[in-house]
């Protein structure tokens, strides 16, 4: 499901901090104040709400809230994906600081490198954090489509 602006209008079934589920005509539906959307607003189980937000596959980020007639905005800050300086070079320094021979490019996550490497004549998925700690290793096959590029 893409990502998409919606509006509904319901009664606040449940509330887990700066979620709550608010049951509309269509079904309940999961809702995400923020924190600091949270400070600004009291969450109150039976409470009639209007929302509009952009409908996640897991829930409504919501950027107006209205009850009572009175209407807060509410701002989800874009998190980055990816850092700038992120070197692939340090990743390839750490899989070889730790005996395994690189045979494919790194490839960029958010928060991590992933490297196919070998090693005695086995190959090995490395997670290689933004400053070279390998966090997570996990055998490999070389045919996998994943690491296609290595063939």
């Amino acid at each position: 499901m893409s990502d998409h602006h919606t509006r509904l209008s319901g009664r606040i079934l449940h509330v887990f901090g700066h979620r709550f589920v608010v049951e509309t005509k269509a079904g309940a539906v999961l809702a995400d104040l923020t924190p600091k959307g949270h400070e600004r607003i009291a969450l109150r189980v039976g409470d009639q709400v209007s929302l509009e937000g952009e409908q996640k596959p897991s829930e409504l980020k919501v950027t107006r809230f209205t009850r009572d007639g009175q209407t807060v905005h509410i701002e989800h800050p874009k998190k980055p994906h990816h850092h700038d300086d992120a070197d692939p070079a340090v990743a390839l320094k750490a899989a070889r600081s730790a005996g395994y021979e690189p045979v494919a490019a790194p490839r960029r996550k958010p928060k991590h490198f992933e490297v196919l490497g070998r090693r005695d004549g086995a190959f090995t998925e490395l997670h290689i954090e933004l400053d070279g700690h390998i966090r997570k290793t996990k055998p490999a096959d070389r045919d996998e489509p994943k690491w296609a590029e290595a063939r």
